[in-house]
């Protein structure tokens, strides 16, 4: 059954968060994920949705997410404290 996380957070910079997550392309492409979608609004407010297809290939992927988020806090790009994640099974599609 797929599986959403969903990771909100607060960016200082949103255009140099995303360049520097950019780097990271091609190691976020190999997680297995469905899809990883960011939005963002104008005020530094940002959502990562990624979804995949069970739970077993999100929870490997975790440590890369960590990474990856953990290096744009350590760039000063993501205020740490704004991170809020959660997780849900795909229930109903439309």
């Amino acid at each position: 059954m797929a599986i959403y996380r969903i990771t909100r957070f607060k960016s200082l910079d949103m255009d140099k968060a995303m360049a520097s997550v950019d780097e990271s392309n091609d190691e976020l492409a190999a997680l297995g994920a469905d899809f990883i979608d960011v939005a963002a609004d104008s005020e530094g407010n940002g959502v990562v949705v990624a979804r995949y297809p069970d739970a077993a290939t999100m929870e490997a992927a975790t440590a890369t997410a960590k990474k990856v988020i953990g290096q744009t806090i350590a760039d000063g790009l993501m205020e740490g404290d704004s991170i809020d994640i959660w997780t849900g099974d795909v229930v109903n599609s439309i």
